[in-house]
């Protein structure tokens, strides 16, 4: 069986998803092939996800890094300006402090996730 593989297309740069998992939530616009956009005013997730026996996974130890890149721009655990990240899943582990498959969390507003919209 072969991996999905996803492509930006224009016709996504019209469209506005929304992200919500983990107590995070954001307005989202992909608005060219490695630039989405993360609307000012998104809610992150306080609690960074974590391993077995209490450390930080991988992917929070990955979210503390862009949290900290991103700290002039986020006051009380939301944003205060527009960010773009390069990847959809670089996207979610900033906004759910870690965690993976951003692609199924983002849906437009009938509720078509990113992945049935960019899988090909």
């Amino acid at each position: 069986m072969m991996k999905d593989r996803h492509k930006w297309s224009a016709e996504l740069s019209d469209i506005e998803f929304t992200f919500m998992d983990r107590e995070s939530f954001g307005k989202v616009v992909w608005q060219r092939r490695k630039e989405l956009l993360l609307k000012s005013g998104a809610k992150l997730t306080p609690d960074p996800q974590l391993n077995k026996d209490g450390s930080l996974n991988f992917s929070a130890k990955f979210a503390k890094t862009l949290r900290a890149d991103h700290a002039e721009k986020i006051v009380d655990g939301t944003t205060t300006e527009d960010i773009i990240f390069p990847s959809p899943n670089e996207l979610g582990i900033f906004l759910r402090f870690g965690g993976d498959n951003t692609w199924l969390s983002l849906k437009d507003e009938n509720g078509k996730t990113l992945h049935e919209w960019s899988v090909y």
